[in-house]
């Protein structure tokens, strides 16, 4: 068996993830590597599926769904090695891609985020037939002569490379969201303080695309509240100052009430993510925060 890598850590966030942990688990060698998966308190098997075949995995039971930067914060501060991995239970990448992005880390010590291409997959039965980079990608290759590494202003969540060294200076991930805009959040903090954000060319991450948890309609509505609304508007006040969100606010309310609006009137009904993102971005505009004061997600 090879040694354990000691200057890496693997940390996944689960939620309900029993029908793809295993297969995201066993495409990362986790006897190779310290790897935490945080679970957000599933009420599926996730947790046993990990106990009974992944017995070096260090398991964190959260007593409540904390998001994922909370979350994966809980693993970074328990963590002593050189790099971390923040890895989606629905994303692959290679060993040999892991290894060589933390050996270009190390050689460039002033990246704090590194991240390879991302590809989305095609699934057929529980296995990726083909892959294809993604649009974002896709203009990068266009506009740009072919190097081994491109600078970037964003590296995605699903998998992003964590230089500690930095990040224990600048902070880990912002514990005011509880679901979207955090990685792009971080990487704009890590650009503001010097370093630089990178994508590998020549590594991949693979994105397969289908739904990493079992949610409830409720579930799902609390994720638009987030994702179309409030995170946005966070994110904004924090490049750009709360003035400017709130009046993003404002300009966000006034187009979500005309598309309800229009929806109503054609077809007597508004739809769930329309709906949750102007519920979140008036919560936004009226000072509320993304958690409650019992520290249970808003929406």
């Amino acid at each position: 068996m090879p040694s354990q890598n000691t200057n890496l850590t693997i940390i996944i966030v689960t939620y309900n993830s029993e029908a793809i942990i295993h297969n995201c688990l066993s495409n990362i060698s986790p006897e190779n590597n310290e790897v935490f998966v945080v679970d957000n308190n599933s009420s599926d098997t996730t947790v046993k599926i990990i106990a009974d075949n992944f017995k070096t995995v260090k398991i964190i039971k959260n007593p409540t769904n904390l998001g994922f930067g909370r979350a994966n914060n809980i693993a970074l501060s328990q963590t002593k090695n050189n790099f971390a991995l923040i890895l989606n239970v629905d994303a692959q990448i290679s060993p040999d891609d892991i290894k060589k992005t933390i050996e270009i880390m190390s050689q460039n010590p002033d990246i704090a985020i590194a991240g390879g291409v991302v590809h989305n997959c095609v699934v057929e039965n529980n296995k990726i037939i083909s892959s294809y980079p993604c649009q974002k990608n896709l203009e990068q290759y266009t506009n740009e002569t072919p190097q081994p590494i491109y600078f970037n202003k964003f590296i995605t969540g699903a998998g992003m490379f964590l230089n500690m060294k930095i990040m224990r200076k600048i902070g880990f991930f912002d514990e005011e969201f509880f679901l979207y805009c955090e990685d792009n959040e971080i990487c704009k903090r890590a650009i503001k303080n010097g370093y630089k954000t990178a994508i590998i060319n020549d590594t991949k991450l693979l994105h397969i695309g289908s739904s990493s948890s079992k949610i409830s309609t409720k579930e799902s509505e609390k994720i638009y509240w987030h994702k179309l609304g409030w995170s946005k508007l966070y994110y904004t006040q924090k490049v750009h100052g709360k003035l400017i969100a709130k009046l993003k606010a404002v300009r966000m309310i006034v187009k979500f009430l005309i598309i309800c609006g229009k929806e109503f009137a054609l077809n007597h009904k508004i739809s769930n993510t329309k709906l949750q993102g102007l519920r979140g971005s008036m919560a936004y505009f009226i000072g509320l925060k993304a958690f409650d004061e019992n520290n249970q997600p808003r929406g």
